[in-house]
């Protein structure tokens, strides 16, 4: 036996004739505040687009290579104003969030020591906190890795200092470091 999909009821809401208006204002204000203007700029930019091929593959017409840079130009332009609105755009909203974010402070006090903290000063007293952890564990780990080393050191220096003076009577100078403190006898 197979499965079927169950069979379709009609909805069992209907809207409003207030909500039918609403809508019928949507589609028109979309109709005309965005698919008429997508419309028109996707026409100029299919037409545009049609006029750089045409003078790219006509060489033979008399200035050629001026129209399609005056139509490169052109292209610049037309993307550097909406480019320069939307950049300008950015740091007003972010003013607009600012002023509204602290309204609503006003409206919702907030209490606590992350009372009315960003979120970038709790990320770096986070921060600080593992700094100042990180820094307590090096004080604690370093003399104990140091300790080996210097202890090394201290042995290779010993026996290059044991070395040098049992070596010292095969030299064959005649200036001698007894001591070992840089003064040659």
């Amino acid at each position: 036996m197979g499965t079927y999909p169950p069979p379709y009821h009609e909805p069992t809401f209907e809207p409003t004739a207030e909500q039918l208006a609403r809508d019928r204002l949507l589609r028109r204000r979309t109709r005309l505040y965005i698919y008429l203007p997508l419309g028109i700029i996707s026409f100029i930019s299919i037409v545009i687009i049609v006029l750089i091929l045409i003078g790219i593959f006509a060489p033979g017409i008399q200035g050629t290579e001026v129209f399609i840079s005056a139509l490169a130009d052109i292209i610049v332009i037309l993307w550097i104003f909406p480019m320069m609105i939307i950049i300008s755009i950015f740091p007003i909203s972010y003013v607009a969030y600012l002023a509204n974010r602290r309204q609503k402070r006003k409206l919702d006090p907030q209490t606590g020591p992350l009372a009315y903290r960003s979120r970038i000063q709790v990320l770096l007293w986070r921060i600080q906190l593992f700094m100042d952890q990180s820094r307590a564990k090096t004080d604690e780990v370093a003399p104990k890795v140091a300790k080996p080393v210097t202890t090394a050191n201290a042995y290779v220096a010993y026996f290059g200092a044991w070395l040098n003076i049992l070596t010292r009577p095969f030299r064959g100078s005649t200036n001698h470091d007894r001591d070992g403190n840089g003064n040659a006898v």
